[in-house]
Order: structure tokens, then sequence, then C-alpha cells
């Protein structure tokens, strides 16, 4: 098959979802032919997201809606959801492909609006009956090839190693796009920081390692405060606490803040190996199951908002309030199996792209 030009489309001014992208380049799974489009706005952000691709040696340019039309054949990717992907895919040279930044249970990930795009990538056949069970995608979708397993390809790593110091690892999701899609922790972090300090005593650890979602704070800036209030609280019990700086967007003055409390920042995580870890509904699950973390998932009270597809294969550990619960797997192993594809572990990161691209030419041939 010939070689298609390749492009990755972004419409967002969250500065967070250039650093998603950036990861994808990092593990390999896009070479540095690829090309990023980014949506032009007369928006701050616009230099920090470059700047970011920049620092990354990832070739980017800025678009507006008629360069989208002139695009030549090739394959376009879409990380995210968003109203001008609608306009994008109006180019029929292109390959349409949405690939998510991450798979979640979250109810952001059944959006109609994922019908748009030719082909839909998810780690394995939870992805799928997700699809199924909220309407999105027929049977015949399934069977006619476009909706398509990758494994892990695109869920992304905690950053954790099995070799480094042991932690309690904590990873709160950002407080979304509008209310309605807020599946964050950091709204009770009073009771997040009880249920921590109760793991670490029971797993007699000193350190909680902190990686939150790189938008937190984006729509509700007070989240930045909840989650140093919940680091407080933590090293009020002895704890010592690591926050991974990459995903953290402070002022000078909230930077200071930090560092005076003593909480110590990282930039590498390969440093600490969890041996338990505690999530909100979102990508982060993924990737502990990936990498078999064992875990607690906040289970946020509005659950009619939230996709899971098999729910109970959870049960409940402890309510925190009438808004929330702690809940666990009974069956990690088999829960993985059903979440992720393993068809890809022994392929490399920087093949599958490829293999990819030839499985859906093989689709489009029959």
């Amino acid at each position: 098959m010939e070689r298609l030009p390749q492009f990755i489309y972004l419409d967002s001014k969250i500065v967070g979802t250039a650093k998603q992208i950036a990861t994808f380049f990092e593990e390999g799974i896009f070479a540095s032919e690829t090309t990023v489009l980014i949506k032009k706005y007369k928006h701050k952000s616009a230099k920090q997201i470059a700047a970011i691709f920049r620092l990354h040696g990832i070739a980017y340019r800025f678009v507006l809606a008629q360069d989208l039309d002139t695009l030549p054949k090739g394959v376009m990717f879409y990380p995210f959801n968003a109203q001008s992907n609608c306009r994008a895919v109006a180019n029929r040279h292109l390959t349409h492909i949405f690939i998510t930044h991450g798979e979640s249970n979250k109810a952001a990930s059944v959006k109609p609006i994922i019908r748009i795009y030719d082909y839909v990538l998810t780690a394995g056949q939870a992805g799928i009956d997700r699809f199924l069970a909220h309407g999105i995608f027929s049977q015949h979708d399934v069977d006619s090839g476009r909706l398509i397993t990758a494994g892990d390809t695109f869920i992304g790593k905690t950053g954790l190693s099995k070799q480094g110091k042991k932690c309690i690892f904590y990873a709160p999701t950002w407080e979304g796009g509008i209310e309605q899609e807020n599946y964050s922790s950091l709204a009770y972090w009073q009771q997040v920081a009880e249920r921590i300090i109760q793991k670490v005593v029971e797993y007699q650890i000193d350190t909680l390692v902190i990686r939150s979602h790189p938008n937190t704070g984006h729509r509700l800036a007070y989240y930045q405060e909840n989650l140093f209030q919940l680091a407080k609280t933590c090293m009020q019990h002895n704890l010592k606490v690591i926050a991974y700086q990459p995903n953290l967007a402070l002022s000078l003055f909230q930077q200071w803040k930090w560092k005076k409390l003593g909480i110590k920042f990282s930039s590498n995580l390969k440093d600490f190996q969890a041996v338990f870890a505690l999530c909100d509904v979102s990508a982060i699950e993924t990737q502990l199951l990936n990498e078999d973390i064992s875990y607690e998932l906040f289970y946020p009270a509005y659950q009619s908002t939230m996709a899971i597809p098999n729910l109970n294969v959870y049960h409940e550990v402890a309510p925190m309030d009438i808004q929330a619960a702690w809940l666990s797997l009974h069956d990690a192993a088999q829960h993985k199996i059903y979440w992720i594809n393993t068809h890809f572990e022994q392929m490399a990161l920087s093949n599958r792209i490829t293999f990819l691209i030839n499985q859906l030419s093989q689709y489009e041939r029959n």
C-alpha cells in the first residue's frame, strides 16, 4: 500500500491537549512526518500550544476551514471531538479515524458526533459494547469493520515503573468542559484525603504520588486549590507528597506556596512504583488495568451520565457520602482482557499505525 500523508487534527484552546498529543510522538506511535493541524484561534493559548510541539520536534501548522478542504489524499487522525471536526471530515480525499486520547467510561466517550468518522478505534471489546449499548453504532458497523480494536496503542501510560520507590498513586481527572461531565474527585477532596490516608496505613507506605489531569482548573480554577488542600492534609499525616509537575498549570505564586509547604515536584514518575492507586472515572483506569496496578475507582452519584458497559464487575468498597463511593474490581485480570485487546502486545508501538492503516485498506477492498 502506498504511503499516504498523515495528519492529526486539533481544535482546542486547552494547552493540555497539545501535551497529550505530544505523548503519542514521544512513545513512537506517530512518526516525525505526521503533521499536527491546529485550528487557528486568536487566543493566548495558541503560542503555548505551538511551543509544546516545537519543543518535541513535532511538525505542525495552524489552519482555517478552507485549508482543510485543500488537503490531498491521506489519513486524518482525531484525538478529540470538536465541532469543527465535522468540517474536516467533509474532505473525502482523506480517511478519517477517531483514535481518542485515552479510553474511559465518561459519557463523553459515547457522544453521537463520533459517527461522523470513517473508522473508530477502541482499546478492546468494552469500547465496542459501550457504543452498542448507547445506540451510537450497530452490530452492522462492527461486522463491516468500522469499529476496530487497537489494544493499548492510544491509552497512554501512568509513567510509573515496576522498580522505583513504593508509593500510593492518586490520579484525579479534571472538572470537564461542562458540569454534567465533571467526574473529578477533587470536588470532594476531604473524603478523598481520608481514603488515601486509610490506604497509606493499610500498605505501610510513606509516599503519595499525585498525577493530576493537565486540564485541572481550566473551567473551575479553585480545583487547583482543592488539590493543594488535599496534599496539605496528607502531609499533616506525615506523608511525603510528590506532584507530577508537567501536568500542573501553576502560577509562580502557587509554585512557591506548594514548595513552601514541602511538596516535591517530579518530572519523571519512573522513580516510583504504585502498590495501590486511586483514580476517577477517566482514562487513567485503563492505564492502571493495562499496567496491572490494583486500584479503587471514585464513582460519582450521577451515574446515569456514565457509560460503564458492565458495572457488575465492580463492588462498592465504601460510600463517601450521598454523592460518591469507592469501587474496586472483582476480577481485574478478566476485566483487563475485556477492556484491552491483547493482539498488539508483541508489536512495537512504532509499527502499529502502519498495521492499522493496512487493516483498514483490507476492509475497504472487501
